[in-house]
């Protein structure tokens, strides 16, 4: 977000006269037009209240819909509004001194660095600081990687590769996520100058302008932009989530607040209808943060509503008719905010993200209203502290820097370097620790089937000692590449997209029974086990695994049930002995995902249940036998939002444990099984839980990764005690 809002002063005017738009006496213009006697709106150079009372109107909304969404659930649109001021008042910056030919790419980048840069690596510094003090070891990875693409200003590309789906505070939530928009804008400032730039060129080439206006040329610029960028953003925020955060996407907003400049300098607005483009500004705005929310298509065209909303805000300025919104603007705690909202914006959301570890809340767990209140206390004085400490002194001596004769830009760019390199090092440092210590993880079969380890822990007449945290396996850390998609399967799970039918053998190839198994990612969560006994018993087995793609004859997508489709086609021409099927019960579809065990009610339950049983009528058809396996418990569900952070902060003791009532949901494949004639159950719930509880730690091993899937490890123990039911469904074929 832009920090110029103070420039060279301007020529005095009466005290109480408004400031206005337009040219001053000691201005270039690019040949300003209007009636004469018109009053006319603010102008660029000066103090615009008018810009700083967006900005408050911005960050209070970003800031209220961070803390508390459910108040302002389209508060996220503040980042739009901003984007427009940047627009607007970086065109000027740029604009004015090359319609004189006095542009200068190097003083340009000096002073956005100077004001912005400072600020943000020392926020950056911090957060790298309370990353490596109170957050958990198993979040470091993602979040010293994102620290890192902060710190290069890219962290708006991150995102969108990693397909983040925006949210004001989602479990897993960066705790620098907020710098997507601020690397949006440092793109912006470096590739705007050459938009404007190659503009002028494109239409006068090197010659003497003669006083001849750069608007055409610069519009025809600015125009081209916002056309196919606003064209884009529509196009791609039906395709992808990660929309939200691409530069190309939001590009249009900036060129709408360059337009703006553009046409405010040959357009001259009087009194009454500024007060009117100010007020309805303003209703389009808060109108867009109370009534849009999630489920709103964004950016899209739907973002043009607070892109116009601010644009009129900026084209009323501060005009003197009494019922204008000029008296809201002046207030001092309106100005206040607009000053520190730069700040704010920087600080607010590490701190907020942090303060649930400062307190011993596990991931996921609602932070207390008085810890939020804590922390946007906070927020608010270090931001004023900021922006007294840190940006204003920094923009006076930018400002004699830059008025020096002989200016020197090349000592602001080795600063800039330092300052990434600072934040960077330490930050990679990390993530560099948890890939080491997640490459040592063991895959030794050894222990499996030994008394206390793992499932054995859980067998009848176990008597097992507690174990010290220190002992467990995998660790927490390791826990997130402890899985059969990242270790023997890697590359046999397609997702997304995909369509491919990738049939991977994990058996003992040269069986002559053959097995196979279907389903979504939690029927890989079987395919460790199930791969150990294949191979004693001397079995095929051949793994048909699709993120997020069960197969039912339920619509789940385009691309999901393509897949579907081809598979059933190729598991009916190969005629596998059996074929295990396994599946997600919190997405019984065709309901969608449940997020209470509740809502898991017996229609929806049994709609979902009929859609499995169709598809397995095909398959015995073709020959096979089929074994349903039931799917584990939720600790998500459950009251464990991530349990290997939760090990990670409270070791193995009960913290971690969840009710079996809350997280074993009524499984839809389990009710097909006992629904359909000749389908065999296997349910390995005795596995998980006991007494009515799940524990997220058995036999010294952890039970969970990635929410509810099973770790390899453990799925490995689970072998010897699932073997005797397995050799029974197989041994009854034929």
């Amino acid at each position: 977000m832009t920090r110029r809002t103070r420039v060279e002063p301007v020529p005095r005017h009466r005290a109480g006269q408004p400031v206005r738009h337009g040219a001053t006496a000691t201005q270039p213009s690019l040949r300003f037009r209007g009636r004469p006697g018109a009053a006319s709106a603010p102008p660029v150079r000066g103090l615009r209240l008018e810009i700083q009372a967006a900005r408050a109107i911005a960050i209070a909304a970003v800031v209220v819909y961070h803390f508390f969404p459910h108040l302002l659930p389209g508060g996220y649109v503040g980042v739009d509004v901003f984007f427009v001021i940047s627009g607007f008042l970086i065109t000027a910056h740029i604009a004015k001194p090359l319609t004189t030919g006095g542009f200068k790419f190097g003083a340009f980048y000096a002073k956005r660095a100077w004001r912005l840069l400072p600020a943000s690596m020392v926020t950056l510094i911090v957060t790298v600081l309370l990353t490596a003090v109170f957050v958990p070891r198993t979040l470091w990875l993602d979040f010293s990687e994102q620290i890192v693409a902060s710190a290069l200003y890219v962290e708006n590309w991150a995102l969108a590769a990693n397909a983040v789906d925006y949210s004001a505070l989602a479990p897993d939530s960066s705790i620098v996520q907020h710098f997507w928009s601020l690397s949006t804008e440092e793109q912006f400032y470096a590739l705007w100058p050459l938009v404007l730039w190659v503009g002028a060129r494109l239409r006068y080439g090197k010659r003497r302008r003669n006083g001849r206006s750069l608007t055409p040329a610069l519009a025809t610029a600015l125009g081209a932009v916002f056309v196919l960028s606003l064209a884009y953003s529509i196009w791609e925020t039906a395709q992808s989530p990660a929309a939200y955060f691409l530069t190309t996407t939001r590009a249009w907003e900036f060129a709408a607040g360059g337009l703006l400049w553009l046409l405010l300098q040959h357009v001259r607005v009087p009194d009454a209808v500024a007060a009117a483009l100010g007020w309805t500004g303003l209703a389009l705005i808060v109108a867009t943060v109370v009534t849009f929310d999630a489920a709103t298509p964004f950016p899209s065209g739907t973002a043009l509503v607070p892109v116009v909303g601010t644009a009129l805000v900026i084209a009323g300025g501060m005009p003197a008719a009494r019922w204008s919104a000029a008296f809201l603007f002046r207030l001092p705690p309106v100005q206040w905010l607009g000053d520190v909202s730069y700040s704010l914006y920087l600080w607010h959301w590490p701190l907020l993200v942090v303060m649930p570890f400062v307190i011993g809340l596990q991931v996921g767990d609602e932070t207390p209203l008085w810890a939020k209140g804590l922390v946007l206390v906070l927020a608010l004085v270090i931001a004023h502290a900021s922006r007294r400490l840190v940006e204003l002194p920094l923009i006076a001596f930018s400002a004699v820097r830059m008025r020096a004769r002989r200016r020197r830009y090349r000592g602001v760019l080795v600063l800039a370097l330092a300052g990434m390199l600072v934040v960077s090092v330490p930050a990679a440092s990390m993530s560099w620790s948890v890939h080491r210590e997640q490459a040592a993880a063991a895959t030794s079969t050894e222990r499996i089937g030994a008394a206390c380890y793992g499932a054995a822990a859980m067998q009848p007449g176990a008597d097992c000692d507690p174990v010290d945290a220190d002992d467990i396996t995998p660790t927490a850390v390791q826990v997130q590449v402890d899985d059969f998609a990242e270790q023997e399967g890697k590359g046999c799970q397609v997702a997304g997209d995909d369509v491919t039918v990738k049939g991977c053998e994990v058996g003992d190839p040269d069986g002559t029974t053959r097995l196979a198994i279907v389903g979504d990612s939690h029927a890989s969560n079987y395919v460790p086990a199930l791969s150990i006994i294949a191979k004693d018993h001397h079995w095929s087995l051949t793994t048909y695994l699709h993120s997020g793609c069960p197969l039912t004859r339920a619509v789940i997508a385009a691309a999901c049930d393509t897949w579907k489709a081809d598979t059933l086609r190729e598991l009916e021409q190969e005629r596998y002995d059996v074929v295990f099927v396994a599946a997600m019960s919190r997405t019984p579809w065709p309901a969608g995902m449940v997020t209470r065990a509740d809502e898991l009610t017996e229609q929806v339950r049994d709609t979902a249940a009929a859609g499995y049983a169709s598809t397995w009528v095909r398959l015995q058809q073709a020959g096979s036998r089929v074994v349903a396996l039931r799917d584990n418990p939720d600790p998500s569900i459950g009251g464990v939002e991530d349990v290997p952070s939760c090990v990670e902060q409270n070791g193995t003791g009960a913290e971690c444990d969840f009710p079996e009532s809350a997280g074993l949901l009524d499984d839809p494949v389990a009710q097909a099984a006992r629904t359909t004639p000749g389908v065999e159950l296997i349910d390995s719930t005795s596995m998980f839980c006991a007494d009515g509880t799940c524990p997220s730690v058995i036999g010294g091993v952890v039970v969970y990764r990635q929410v509810q899937h099973v770790t390899r490890t453990y799925a490995r123990s689970m072998a010897p005690f699932l073997a005797p039911e397995v050799v029974r469904a197989v041994e009854q074929t034929g």
